[in-house]
């Protein structure tokens, strides 16, 4: 929306083909609920190149900004995302913490402890002391330690005291 009510399908599309209408003539709610505004969003999904269809990071990047949109795929098709290479590099690097934060969440647990998870998982504990029975388990798993790791023979071998 302009400073003078003027409503466009989208921020980065200000232009006369994207205006639809004036919020002091029609509400807001006509406004996005109109046939333009439906097929704008349409478009977006509609005019994906069958290389973005197919990519295995598609569900993170929601097919992202159309304005981004004018590279060829490599199979010469239009439509490519300029971003792409670094929407996958980026989205291949957090798969693994995003999996594990969704983990958490579904167990109802703080997906903040991603943070231990990591800090385990890269070794990056300094002076590992044997946590109390009702510490968090330092593997990451949010569950107390006397109910995760106390018991496992491993653990004094992985972290003597």
């Amino acid at each position: 929306m302009e400073h003078n009510g003027n409503v466009y399908c989208c921020d980065h599309f200000v232009y006369l083909e994207y205006y639809l209408g004036n919020i002091f003539q029609t509400s807001l709610i006509d406004l996005v609920k109109s046939q333009r505004q439906f097929d704008f969003g349409i478009d977006k999904r509609n005019k994906l190149p069958q290389y973005c269809l197919q990519c295995d990071v598609r569900y993170a990047c929601h097919r992202e900004c159309s304005k981004h949109r004018f590279l060829f795929t490599p199979d010469g098709e239009p439509g490519l995302n300029y971003l792409c290479a670094g929407f996958k590099l980026f989205f291949k690097h957090v798969e693994p913490y995003m999996e594990f934060m969704a983990k958490e969440l579904k167990n109802k647990r703080p997906p903040a402890n991603v943070m231990n998870w990591i800090r385990n998982k890269e070794n990056r504990v300094v002076t590992p002391v044997k946590p109390e029975r009702n510490d968090l388990c330092p593997c990451g798993s949010g569950k107390k330690f006397k109910d995760c790791c106390i018991n496992k023979p491993l653990w004094d071998k992985r972290f003597p005291v």
